[in-house]
């Protein structure tokens, strides 16, 4: 995620009186100047984030946007997002899918106007960042290559994503966009960025292999900020790329305190983070997943809904 500030392309609200009345939360760790924070934060991403809001460092190249030979974006326009106006990419990449031999991952990114995006490449060549008012719509592919090495489409998201992220069990904090599904109740919402590939070996059944992607949102504070990230699976089904996995997966949050004579401030930094692990136990042929707070007590089982033809949590 880029900048709180430059995040976009509008500063993210400033609000003091939200910072007061969020208070400060449970297991939350208070240190005495900015430059403590980071030792302060647990999960390696949340410490990845704050290097990128507070550091100015400069965010990876997640998607591959540096395109392996033979993908053009163009190609990748044309094929994951057919009939869809090239002026409104703002991202397209691709990288090896190192689970599968031969094997490439592919997105492309498109912003909801042409106009939003010319304004939003000014300011980043290549993005998929946005805010609840600039949404992005995201296709999803996965490749390999004919006998000429050319790249060859094997199977794509039908339509943008459209599948929200379930905030409504889970121990990671959810940003304040965050609504309730008017029909079931449920606590969910789509991201407001869209991260990096996840390449951790999700093996879901025999020798098929999910891929995953990270998402993010981001808050802005007087004198703090707020990061949470959240991981899709994909799953190859036939010519089909489906989401069967949307979960939250880290936040970490720092809220500005008191003021000292030298000229520093107590920062309150507070932040957890998950780690999802593929069991040995099966559902319909599926293997189990568990998602696990890292450092901490917190644990859900996912199994495979044959209804649902996704993951759906079982038990508490």
């Amino acid at each position: 995620m880029k900048s709180l500030i430059a995040n976009n392309l509008k500063p993210l609200a400033l609000c003091l009186p939200l910072c007061l009345c969020l208070g400060v939360p449970a297991g939350a760790v208070t240190v005495h100047s900015l430059d403590q924070v980071r030792g302060a934060i647990k999960s390696p991403e949340g410490r990845a984030a704050f290097d990128q809001q507070i550091g100015g460092v400069p965010q990876p190249d997640g998607f591959g946007t540096q395109l392996p030979q033979g993908f053009t974006k163009e190609l990748l326009l044309a094929q994951l997002a057919p009939g869809q106006d090239p002026k409104r990419l703002t991202l397209a990449g691709a990288k090896p899918w190192p689970q599968q031999a031969q094997s490439y991952v592919a997105i492309v990114c498109l912003a909801t106007t042409p106009e939003q995006a010319k304004t939003e490449l000014h300011y980043d060549p290549s993005s998929c960042s946005g805010d609840d008012d600039t949404p992005h719509e995201v296709w999803f592919g996965v490749y390999t290559r004919d006998a000429q090495g050319a790249p060859r489409l094997v199977a794509r998201t039908q339509a943008p994503v459209d599948t929200p992220v379930d905030w409504s069990d889970t121990d990671i904090d959810a940003p304040q966009s965050i609504g309730n599904d008017p029909k079931t109740g449920r606590a969910e919402g789509m991201p407001q960025s869209w991260l990096r590939f996840d390449f951790a070996a999700y093996r879901l059944r025999g020798k098929d292999y999910a891929f995953g992607v990270r998402t993010g949102w981001s808050e802005g504070y007087a004198g703090g900020g707020a990061s949470f990230e959240a991981l899709y699976l994909f799953l190859v089904d036939g010519a089909k790329l489906r989401v069967v996995f949307a979960q939250p997966m880290m936040y970490t949050k720092m809220l500005a305190g008191d003021w000292h004579k030298d000229g520093t401030r107590d920062h309150i930094q507070t932040d957890a983070s998950n780690v999802l692990s593929v069991l040995n136990g099966t559902s319909d042929g599926f293997h189990d997943l568990r998602l696990q707070q890292r450092s901490g007590k917190w644990r859900r089982n996912f199994r495979w809904s044959p209804s649902q033809q996704r993951y759906a949590a079982v038990g508490k």
